[in-house]
C-alpha cells in the first residue's frame, strides 16, 4: 500500500511558484499606479477648461442678450439658470468659478 502512494502525483503549486507570480504582479502594479495617477491629473486639467469655456460662453451669450459689459457682472450666479444649469465646481480644487475683473477664475477657497 506505501508503493501506490509514493507514485501519486501531488496536485497544486510550490511555495517558491507562488512567490514568483506574485512578484510580478507587484510590478506590474508598481508599473501601473504612476500612469494613473497622470492620467487623472490630465483628465482634471481638461475638466477645468471645458468649465471655462463653457462659462466664457455663457457670459457671452448673457452679454449679446443683456448689452452688459463683463466688468459690469455682479456675479456669476446672475447666469444661472438661463444661461448655465448650475455654476461648476472646479475638479481640481472643488471651488465654484468666479468673475472677477472680467476674468473667469475659480474661488478662492
Amino acid at each position: 500500500m506505501m508503493g501506490k502512494m509514493r507514485n501519486k502525483k501531488k496536485k497544486g503549486f510550490t511555495l517558491v511558484e507562488l512567490i514568483v507570480v506574485l512578484a510580478i504582479l507587484a510590478i506590474l502594479v508598481a508599473l501601473a499606479v504612476p500612469r494613473l495617477a497622470g492620467v487623472r491629473s490630465g483628465a482634471e486639467v481638461k475638466a477645468h477648461n471645458a468649465n471655462v469655456r463653457t462659462i466664457e460662453s455663457a457670459v457671452s451669450l448673457y452679454m449679446a442678450d443683456t448689452g452688459t459689459a463683463l466688468d459690469q457682472m455682479d456675479s456669476i450666479g446672475s447666469l444661472v439658470p438661463n444661461y448655465l444649469q448650475a455654476v461648476p465646481t472646479n475638479p481640481t480644487g472643488g471651488a465654484a468659478y468666479t468673475i472677477t475683473n472680467g476674468v473667469v477664475a475659480p474661488a478662492k477657497q
